[in-house]
């Protein structure tokens, strides 16, 4: 007979129950079943061994002779976490054979002289969270693994991350912070105990957890801890990031398999719509790329491949040029122009950006002085400064140098700071743009509403000019209204406290209309320039009827706010229904269109009172059937023109059973819940239309 020289591999609980079989053991005892008694079953003895690991806590390894198997065997023993179970212990054993007679000698000796030591295994666990830390997750996990005999795929590791953590302790302090890992440690020790798995802390705001691969268990992980932060939090902006690594190659190590899943975290991060990512094999190609980019930039670094375009800032209604922004473009030796996108990430990730950026306003300001030199009126450029920058470097003395070095007005170099800089570090990023704006330079807030900023915020930043984002408008037509409501907000507060603004990516006629009409006179885009070779801006620039010099103003004469004069004491009724005429609010939804007000000059028309009105909401059943349809496409082109509306002609019934032609002026006001509400300006064209078709029936003749 084979000696049988494989590990046994179980593991038992505190009262010595069996919680796990391996595969080898259930060969040998096949009548072997969970919760049973192991020294019962193996040695038939009525209490545990007295040479068990289990027994002298301070021992992790032993050996012992079996008189019914007639062997020596050699045990191992380690404490595990084990799901439904407490204080449990893996266990494995292997026959010793002739060939390891003499590590039987050395044990049996060493034995004799050895006393009883510290546990060499203890497990480290994090006080505020109660889970493993770092090393002894990845012991603990690779136990885990060993002993469940998995199979590829059968388990998934889970990296954890609370964006902008350090912000929530900047606003509701460190010991709220603090309850809130330990409230996620809870979270996570909770469902490891529930569906199994091993839980870890990895510092920070870090967590990790392996669990079964089951769509429904990650799910319920994400939706449990995303809940509980949101709801702890109260803010968008602290949402978790997931990242997770299918166990498919047992073979790699643990702390390979977390990399993985932070690898597969990371491309969800800032993501608001998407939150969580598994790892694939292109996310180390390109992890594997962005080495080679690296090497590539930092020698183009040295080369001094990195120049700058400028893109013109305008003014909406005369598409005169008031400013400048430089944006950085790699002049690379095989691709050519490649632009930020393809290589600032890695610059990110690995500290140079801050190089870059220096590079960048030292060109910026020679640009300057040259045209100064050359006799040419200036118009200012605006340079980009990152929170990196702020920390790396004392940007307000950089700045201070660069200006005297180059013999410039500190107006003439504005600064760009993103809105995201002031929201994750307010204290720092405020002191250095109220130093900057001191010393002379005008700072501008990027990207204002992209983030977590709130209108409250306006009241207290330190800056001269905020740039807002288009992209409010590139919504779906579920967000649309909720993204205009932002702008029209946006662009009221700044007005009321004086502070200029400029829309960024401007693209439509549309846009510029609408823009106009909220307020915001000054813009930048592709509609009017895309950034440009310096070379070509100067071009355009000697052209002086091409450029206002005044630059981004502030407004200066008060223009009607048509909000303020409904709610003032300006207009009664009476004087308003004469301006506006009839009108009506309507309520646009699936294939629904409903009247929600009207005013008095509406029910004159229409030949129906507020309570017949009341009774019959549905516009649509007293419209002309063949205009039912022309009479939805005008609310349809209303919502696609947000500025200037859509109006049509259509026939609608009045209280006598006749029909009247109706012309209808349609602005869509803002989205809720599926439901589009729209302003109609309504007039009686009958008498037009008639004409018309009698001059159409004469031709006809």
């Amino acid at each position: 007979m084979k000696k049988n020289t494989e590990t046994n591999t179980y593991v038992v609980d505190r009262e010595y129950r069996l919680q796990y079989i391996g595969k080898n053991l259930k060969k040998r005892f096949p009548d072997l079943k969970l919760g049973d008694v192991c020294y019962e079953k193996f040695r038939r003895k009525e209490n545990p061994c007295r040479n068990c690991p289990l027994a002298h806590k301070n021992r992790k390894m032993d050996m012992f002779y079996n008189e019914d198997e007639q062997k020596w065997m050699k045990i191992n023993a380690g404490e595990i976490e084990w799901p439904g179970a407490t204080g449990c212990h893996v266990i494995l054993t292997r026959e010793v054979t002739e060939k390891n007679l003499d590590e039987l000698c050395r044990f049996v000796n060493m034995k004799k002289e050895v006393v009883e030591r510290k546990n060499s295994c203890k497990v480290e666990r994090n006080k505020l969270t109660g889970l493993f830390s770092r090393e002894p997750f990845f012991r603990q996990t690779e136990a885990f693994l060993s002993v469940n005999d998995i199979q590829p795929g059968e388990y998934c590791v889970a990296a954890i991350d609370i964006e902008h953590f350090k912000l929530f302790n900047e606003w509701y302090g460190q010991e709220a912070g603090d309850r809130l890992l330990g409230e996620i440690g809870a979270h996570l020790q909770k469902m490891r105990q529930e569906v199994g798995g091993i839980a870890g802390y990895m510092g920070g705001d870090d967590f990790t957890i392996v669990l079964p691969n089951s769509e429904e268990i990650l799910e319920s992980l994400k939706r449990r801890i995303t809940g509980f932060v949101r709801a702890y939090g109260g803010h968008t902006g602290f949402l978790p990031a997931f990242g997770f690594y299918v166990i498919d190659d047992l073979d790699v190590s643990i702390s390979l398999m977390y990399d993985r899943a932070i690898l597969a975290q990371e491309t969800v991060k800032g993501n608001y719509a998407i939150r969580s990512a598994y790892y694939s094999a292109d996310m180390k190609t390109r992890l594997e790329n962005n080495h080679v980019l690296l090497t590539q930039v930092q020698e183009g670094l040295e080369r001094n491949e990195f120049i700058y375009y400028l893109q013109p800032k305008v003014n909406l209604n005369t598409g005169k040029i008031v400013g400048l922004e430089s944006l950085v473009r790699w002049n690379h030796p095989d691709k050519g122009i490649v632009a930020p996108g393809y290589f600032i990430p890695v610059m990110e990730s690995n500290g140079l950006v801050t190089e870059l950026d220096k590079k960048v306003w030292e060109q910026v300001c020679q640009t300057l002085q040259g045209w100064i030199k050359a006799g040419h009126r200036v118009i200012p450029i605006s340079v980009n400064v990152s929170s990196v920058d702020i920390y790396a470097i004392d940007v307000v003395e950089h700045f201070k140098h660069l200006v005297k070095k180059y013999g410039l007005p500190p107006e003439y170099v504005e600064l760009e700071i993103t809105e995201s800089a002031y929201v994750e570090e307010y204290k720092v990023i405020t002191g250095v743009a109220e130093e900057l704006r001191n010393a002379g330079f005008t700072v501008l807030m990027d990207d204002f509403g992209s983030g977590y900023s709130s209108l409250n915020m306006l009241k207290d930043v330190n800056v001269d000019v905020l740039k807002i984002d288009m992209k409010f408008l590139k919504m779906d037509e579920n967000t649309m209204g909720k993204g205009m409501g932002i702008l029209e907000a946006v662009t009221r507060m700044a007005n009321i406290m004086g502070l200029r603004m400029i829309a960024e990516g401007v693209e439509t006629e549309d846009q510029i209309n609408y823009l106009l009409n909220m307020g915001c006179i000054y813009g930048q885009g592709y509609f009017f320039y895309k950034p440009l070779p310096v070379e070509e801006i100067k071009r355009i620039l000697l052209d002086e009827n091409n450029v206002d010099y005044r630059g981004i103003q502030a407004r200066k004469i008060e223009h009607v706010r048509f909000k303020d004069l409904f709610q003032s004491e300006l207009a009664s009724d009476s004087i308003l229904n004469n301006i506006l005429g009839p009108i009506a609010i309507y309520d646009v939804y699936k294939d629904n269109v409903e009247l929600v007000q009207v005013n008095d000059k509406y029910c004159l028309l229409i030949g129906q009172d507020p309570v017949d009105l009341a009774e019959n909401v549905q516009v649509l059943q007293d419209i002309y059937p063949d205009d039912r349809r022309k009479m939805q496409n005008i609310f349809q082109r209303a919502f696609q023109r947000l500025a200037e509306g859509a109006e049509g002609t259509v026939r609608r019934r009045r209280k006598n059973g006749q029909y009247m032609w109706i012309n209808i002026k349609a602005f869509f006001l803002r989205e809720q819940d599926g439901h589009q509400m729209f302003y109609g300006a309504v007039r009686d064209v009958t008498e037009e239309m008639n004409q018309f078709q009698k001059l159409m029936a004469y031709q006809g003749k």
